[in-house]
């Protein structure tokens, strides 16, 4: 092998190190964590504060657990209650927001349901018959179908289940209040800067708007059923607000409603 020949190989041998160096310094950069935001989107804590949207504690006449006469339905070791804080209003940002409730009987257990949204006056805004899912568990109940809330104004929602095929007894019922609301500019900016779902909803929760935290945390859990961040947020959200009972209990979907 003469000089030129060696230093030829030499000169590849050196060429090739270095591509396999720079592959190999590739591969180790897209094994790296994704980006900074990603980071920081597992660090943020989703709390709620226990406060009506207006920042004071004062709540509304009503009742998230069920009452009425138990009729004919079958002792529960849970009532029927509404996923809303203890103030009893909740907030959301959506004109048809999203309502979430736990239905504690089997649908072979119960002869109807009914839906109501009223104003405070007690007018009916929209009425609607729903069938209960299979099993018990948490429902929600969409209002895409009801006529667009009004900023500021507070409206009362009623949930009522009988057990009795001729509704001959009283229905267990809940009663609960929604209220929409709108973000101011500073507000709007902040939520603008939220990348992730869980900043959106850490955003929400932060300044107790209950129903759109909620509703996409759940949407979130439905979407990624094995994340632990995610259920500990969800555990987190209900134990704020004093629901702890139903943190252990199955989301079952949503309701189907039926027009009268």
């Amino acid at each position: 092998m003469n000089k030129e020949q060696y230093c030829l190989i030499k000169l590849c041998f050196t060429f090739t190190l270095t591509f396999l160096g720079l592959i190999n310094y590739s591969l180790l950069g897209l094994a790296q964590p994704t980006s900074s935001t990603e980071r920081n989107s597992e660090q943020i804590q989703i709390r709620f504060p226990q406060q009506s949207s207006d920042g004071s504690s004062r709540g509304r006449p009503g009742g998230r657990g069920g009452t009425g006469s138990r009729g004919d339905c079958p002792p529960v070791d849970v009532q029927l209650t509404a996923l809303i804080p203890s103030s009893n209003l909740g907030s959301s940002v959506e004109a048809h927001p999203t309502l979430w409730f736990y239905i504690p009987y089997k649908s072979s257990e119960v002869a109807g349901a009914e839906f109501s949204l009223q104003d405070e006056q007690n007018n009916d805004i929209y009425r609607t018959n729903f069938t209960l899912p299979t099993t018990p568990g948490t429902v929600s109940l969409s209002l895409a179908q009801a006529p667009p809330l009004e900023i500021n104004k507070k409206y009362q929602w009623y949930v009522k289940v009988y057990c009795s095929q001729q509704k001959l007894s009283a229905p267990v019922f809940i009663r609960s209040w929604v209220q929409r609301v709108a973000l101011t500019p500073e507000l709007e900016k902040q939520l603008k800067t939220a990348t992730t779902p869980r900043e959106r909803i850490a955003f929400y929760a932060q300044n107790g708007i209950w129903y759109s935290a909620l509703t996409e945390l759940a949407k979130l859990r439905a979407a990624q059923p094995q994340n632990t961040t995610i259920n500990n947020d969800w555990a987190s959200l209900l134990r704020d607000v004093g629901l702890e009972n139903l943190i252990q209990q199955p989301v079952s979907g949503e309701v189907n409603l039926q027009k009268k």
